[in-house]
């Protein structure tokens, strides 16, 4: 197949090709296509009898590998898919060339049912004999992206402000934009970052977006209240652990999901009191909030124990005692007490 344009991958996926390579310049967008592709395929990633994850690494330490795996038979799904991860755009050309021999090698059999997904950031061409293999090949798909500039990343913004009914002023939107990068993962978890920052606040301001994208709270930061309301133990340490190898303070985060858990208790409060889930949402400051995450909000006020809630206030107080007194590292406090809350 001929090398196409994101816009046109949807349409380009029946029937499923047999590899899809994704390369360009906007990582953001490689890595969202990757999963667009994955959901296509009907296969369940996590299910090790019709899905494998093969590192660019153990792919050049096995070059056989590939192939070995695209004409093994899937025993859970009539169709069988293989990930290939770990490309970061700042290999050597030498791994370039180890994958494009592996590409070929598996694509020179006579395979079936199996679809191989590859994003490559940054590092091929249009002349690139990867990239030129995959063109010339009639069951392979090549897709291209280029860096969105200025504009395309305001489009973008506004699009997702639209699609949440969030009004934003111009000049924030202009400022936001100028703020980001070129990567639309990121644009898209900053501008979730920015709607519940902003709250029931209408509408979003350039004081807003500059008080959000200076980074006072982490974008993680609300993925880890997220997953302490959904007790999501496994999540929430995950989240921990990086926010302290990035380097933040633990303190914010806390503040943050103490602030969640009061949400979800007066959310809680408001149905037992037969309140509709539109004023619940719009008195707990989720109104604007995406959909996805008044779901998962109107979710955790059903699941999260009452118990915990009523003595959030102690619990709050305790932790914030033990962290201030200089005889522990309040990092591991506020760890053990999250973990906790997570339960």
């Amino acid at each position: 197949m001929t090398s196409i344009y994101p816009n046109q991958l949807v349409s380009n996926l029946k029937p499923l090709p047999l590899l899809v390579l994704l390369w360009g310049d906007d990582a953001g967008a490689l890595r969202q296509s990757a999963q667009q592709v994955i959901a296509a395929t009907g296969v369940d990633p996590t299910d090790p009898f019709a899905a494998e994850k093969i590192s660019l690494a153990d792919l050049l330490s096995e070059p056989s590998r590939l192939a070995d795996s695209a004409q093994t038979l899937s025993f859970t799904s009539p169709h069988r898919l293989i990930h290939i991860t770990g490309i970061s755009g700042d290999e050597r050309a030498d791994a370039i060339t180890g994958l494009t021999n592996a590409v070929k090698t598996a694509l020179a059999f006579p395979l079936s049912n199996v679809t191989i997904v590859i994003a490559v950031p940054k590092l091929l061409e249009k002349t690139s004999p990867l990239v030129k293999f995959i063109e010339a090949h009639g069951q392979a798909l090549s897709v291209r992206f280029f860096t969105d500039n200025a504009s395309d990343i305001a489009t973008f913004l506004k699009t997702e402000c639209n699609a949440a009914g969030v009004a934003i002023e111009p000049d924030a939107l202009a400022t936001l934009a100028a703020g980001l990068g070129a990567d639309r993962e990121i644009a898209r978890r900053e501008i979730e970052k920015l709607i519940v920052y902003a709250g029931n606040e209408s509408p979003i301001t350039v004081s807003h977006v500059q008080e959000s994208l200076a980074g006072a709270i982490p974008a993680d930061a609300f993925r880890l209240a997220e997953a302490v309301g959904s007790r999501n133990k496994t999540e929430t340490d995950r989240l921990l652990q990086h926010l302290i190898h990035q380097g933040e303070d633990l303190t914010s985060a806390f503040s943050l999901v103490l602030r969640h858990l009061q949400s979800i208790k007066l959310g809680a409060e408001l149905r037992a009191q037969n309140q509709p889930e539109s004023e619940i949402l719009k008195l707990t400051g989720k109104f604007k909030a995406p959909r996805n995450v008044q779901s998962d909000f109107l979710k955790q006020i059903n699941t999260y124990p009452p118990s915990r809630l009523a003595v959030l206030s102690d619990y709050a107080l305790d932790t914030l005692s033990q962290a201030r007194s200089g005889y522990l590292d309040p990092n591991l406090v506020f760890s053990r007490a999250l973990l906790g809350l997570s339960h």
